[in-house]
């Protein structure tokens, strides 16, 4: 079976083993009030959830239940309210005010003119017709009558002042309203409205117009109203179907805000999301906990309490996750440790910048979650097994021991135990290898000792050693090796690299298949590749195959023996010399193990090869 423990729990290896702290049993308790919807403004501590010897919070409300539909109101067009139609009817009257204030002050005996006064009361008319139609029903459509009454109200304020052509104005109000609220049925109320409005003078002398100028006086305003009602209604058309186009974005982003901070307080980590400007648009509650934890200042945007993986060495403000990500920087899988020592957590944090589909930057996300059960389960099986692999190397040792001295003091073919001695003796040999496996990688930091050696000779002294394994099993191993490459590095450590992927390489290549070890100098870098017509590795299991005691599935289904180590061992030998290895296989075409090293090692201060 794979190991249980997660991917994730990688970079707590180190820590964990630098520092077996016991968790704090305060933290133990993950329970606690729900957390209260997220609110815009800077990053501060929130209060932290309750735990044995702190009183509960009170309950906080949850947050809204979201759906997914967008709501039908998202796309109505604009609301034709009594309240709108108010609005122009009275900048209308206001209109008429000001038209009886100059006439009160020019010639005040034109207000009690009959045709005034029909003016006026055709206004009152139609402003108590628009409060007495209800705001909804069959009636409603009884408001364009409010418009027409006010057009014919202007003609006979037009033909009480002829001398006054600004009187004819008035008309452009009830006509917008006619074209801007109604529908296109209402358009020819306004051109014919009007042309009443221009033959009222017409009728009252009784004859047509004989002059090209009068027969101009009369076209001119149905001709000005019919331009003025069409693009009226136009723009009000194209207003109404971006508003619903804008209803909907609302809608959607409104929806969308509303799962985010849903979702966003139903994960066990802290999130939180940053503008373009470095202001929080989002957190949710483990946000608050983390920070107060961290003793998190605003002004640094960084906690006072923030630790390195050791526990110990403190984090600059510069080094803490917002700022490196405020900074514009995209990691995922950093470990720190918030809170004082003695009541630490620690941190997996992730930072990531978001995009729109046209590239446009819109924030940064920042994730933090807490795997502190995890860090101590990781510090406590490091623990057990480097224990019991001391425990079990030194009677392992005493049994290969008096297995050697039993085999040069004795003979043991006349004796009969040949065969029986040497299956223990490989079987424990066998054992003391995973042993020093554990052993080497329970290591926080795998050591070296450089020194100048020959890479040559150490590729054919492994291939010399794997040739009976891979005589008894069939395999054909070919070497391609210079005679002679010098580096810098362990020579002894080198070779259990080689040996491990020789060894992995013969036992997953079924009877009849091939190895083959190539040793190349390239530039200040030598390769060194091992290639076979094995079994392969799956892509997924290719991302896990440095994991300690990960097995890939071919190899867990065919029960091969394994602790799955080799490999996490050879990866971590390969970096401490500054290198790196690589694999590329595809399932039944077999697997390519590529170990990069430098040639000479980096001095201090000088950058690294890789």
């Amino acid at each position: 079976m794979s190991d249980p423990i997660p991917v994730i729990a990688r970079p707590l290896r180190r820590a964990a083993m630098a520092q077996r702290q016991p968790q704090d049993p305060r933290f133990r308790d993950r329970g606690g009030a729900r957390p209260a919807p997220t609110q815009s403004g800077p990053v501060q501590p929130g209060p932290a959830r309750p735990g044995p010897g702190r009183p509960a919070a009170a309950p906080r409300p949850a947050p809204p239940t979201v759906g997914i539909a967008v709501p039908a109101a998202a796309a109505a067009p604009l609301p034709r309210t009594n309240h709108l139609f108010a609005g122009a009817q009275f900048a209308f009257i206001a209109s008429i005010l000001m038209l009886g204030l100059y006439i009160g002050l020019t010639s005040t005996w034109t207000l009690l003119e009959p045709d005034f006064l029909i003016g006026l009361s055709l206004t009152a008319a139609a402003t108590s017709l628009l409060f007495a139609v209800p705001p909804s029903g069959a009636l409603r459509g009884l408001l364009v009558l409010v418009p027409t009454i006010d057009i014919l109200a202007v003609g006979f304020f037009r033909d009480t002042l002829p001398n006054l052509p600004t009187s004819g104005l008035l008309i452009v109000i009830p006509v917008l309203w006619l074209a801007g609220g109604f529908g296109v049925s209402a358009l020819p109320v306004p051109v014919f409205g009007a042309i009443f409005v221009s033959l009222i003078p017409v009728a009252r002398a009784g004859a047509w117009p004989t002059t090209p100028g009068g027969w101009g006086a009369i076209c001119i305003l149905p001709a000005l109203v019919l331009i003025i009602s069409v693009t009226v209604h136009l723009a009000a058309r194209q207003l109404r179907a971006h508003e619903g186009r804008a209803r909907i974005a609302l809608a959607a982003a409104t929806e969308a805000a509303a799962v985010a901070t849903t979702v966003s307080e139903s994960v066990d980590a802290a999130v939180a999301f940053f503008r373009p400007d470095g202001t929080a648009a989002l957190r949710n509650q483990a946000t608050y906990e983390q920070a107060e934890l961290a003793g998190f200042d605003r002004k640094t945007r960084a906690g006072v309490h923030v630790y390195g993986p050791d526990r110990k060495t403190r984090l600059l403000p510069e080094e803490q996750v917002i700022n490196r990500a405020l900074r514009g920087e995209s990691f995922r899988g950093e470990l720190y440790w918030v809170g004082e020592p003695g009541n630490q957590r620690a941190i997996i944090g992730n930072a990531r910048q978001v995009h729109t589909d046209d590239g446009t930057f819109v924030g940064t996300i920042t994730v933090g979650h807490d795997v502190t059960d995890l860090a101590d389960a990781v510090a406590l099986r490091e623990a057990f097994l480097i224990d019991v692999s001391h425990e079990l190397r030194t009677p392992l040792t005493s049994i290969i021991g008096y297995l050697d001295l039993l085999t040069e003091g004795h003979d043991l073919r006349q004796l009969g135990l040949e065969r029986e001695v040497s299956t223990i003796q490989r079987n424990a040999e066998q054992l003391y290898a995973i042993i020093g496996d554990l052993l080497a990688a329970g290591d926080a930091e795998m050591r070296v000792r450089i020194a100048h050696t020959d890479i040559a000779d150490i590729a054919r002294a492994s291939v010399g050693a794997i040739l009976p394994q891979a005589s008894e099993a069939g395999v054909i191993v070919r070497a391609e090796i210079p005679p002679h490459v010098e580096l810098e590095g362990d020579g002894g450590r080198l070779r259990q690299v080689l040996d491990n992927l020789l060894s992995n390489a013969v036992k997953y290549t079924p009877r009849g298949g091939r190895v083959v070890l190539t040793v190349a100098v390239e530039g200040k870098t030598c390769t060194v590749n091992v290639a076979d017509t094995g079994i392969g590795i799956s892509p997924d299991d290719q991302r896990q195959l440095f994991d300690r005691f990960f097995r890939a599935r071919e190899v867990r289904d065919e029960a091969r023996p394994g602790v799955g180590l080799g490999l996490s061992i050879v990866k971590s030998i390969t970096e401490a010399h500054h290198g790196w290895i690589t694999v590329s296989s595809r399932p039944g075409r077999g697997s390519t193990f590529t170990v990069t090293l430098p040639l000479r090692q980096p001095r201090a201060g000088a950058p690294s090869a890789s």
